[in-house]
């Protein structure tokens, strides 16, 4: 099928339309980042981008039709029975679009925000049509489905301004004379030496106790979000826990 050069005067209005949603895209863009002091882009301005981009698309589509001279209500009308096939198919794809959306225009979770999603925990670096994108505290990339964000429970550390970071570790009973011992020593060799630590936040919890083992976690908050320092907060407790276990260990 050839294009109709002498037809393209038709296609100017079509034009003018994906030319002034370029221009509504870009000054909502603008006034959202001047009013919220915002350089980089955020959950709206992912979300923006996104609906100006599938709608653009669209446009392009009926465009091309348009030079191809072909019906466009005719062709929408006989690839209905085809896009609702299509729909059924792709439906957990469309869900998550959906929810994808939901997560861009509400203020739940943010691109920066440090969040845990199950056994998943890091920052956001990106939301997309399809999953949420973090960065755990290994550096790996993970890419976790915008339906089961929305499905599960999650925890969002910089929204609620958490500070609080913890590690749990198994200890021998035969080593433990009280949990004040190691909730004492810790304190002494780690949270009192660490300025990143708020000292009088630490403790010892117990979580279970075996017949032979008794699992405890470490916990104290944070002066700042910093996962660098929560990170080496967590080494300096297990190197002090292992020194610890040394000292019991020829204390027997």
């Amino acid at each position: 099928m050839n294009i109709h050069w002498q037809d393209i005067p038709k296609t100017i209005p079509l034009l003018i339309i994906i030319l002034g949603l370029y221009a509504v895209k870009f000054f909502i863009a603008l006034l959202y980042k001047k009013r919220n002091e915002i350089k980089s882009h955020d959950n709206f301005i992912i979300g923006i981008n996104t609906i100006y981009y599938i709608l653009l698309s669209c446009l392009l589509v009926i465009l091309i039709l348009l030079l191809l001279k072909v019906n466009v209500k005719e062709f929408f009308t006989s690839i209905s029975i085809i896009a609702a096939a299509i729909a059924i198919l792709s439906k957990d794809y469309i869900s998550n679009a959906i929810n994808g959306m939901i997560l861009m225009f509400n203020n739940q979770i943010s691109i920066g925000d440090y969040i845990q999603i199950g056994l998943q925990k890091g920052k956001i670096i990106n939301i997309s049509l399809l999953n949420v994108q973090l960065v755990n505290d290994e550096d790996d990339l993970v890419f976790i489905p915008n339906n089961f964000v929305l499905a599960n429970d999650f925890i969002n550390f910089t929204k609620g301004e958490s500070r609080k970071t913890s590690i749990e570790f198994l200890a021998e009973i035969k080593f433990i004379e009280s949990i004040e011992e190691i909730e004492n020593y810790m304190n002494e060799n780690v949270a009192l030496k660490n300025k990143d630590v708020i000292p009088e936040t630490f403790k010892i919890k117990t979580l279970s106790v075996k017949q032979n083992t008794v699992r405890l976690k470490a916990e104290a908050n944070l002066n700042t979000l910093d996962r660098k320092n929560e990170r080496m907060f967590k080494r300096q407790l297990i190197n002090a826990w292992i020194q610890f276990s040394k000292l019991k260990n020829k204390e027997i």
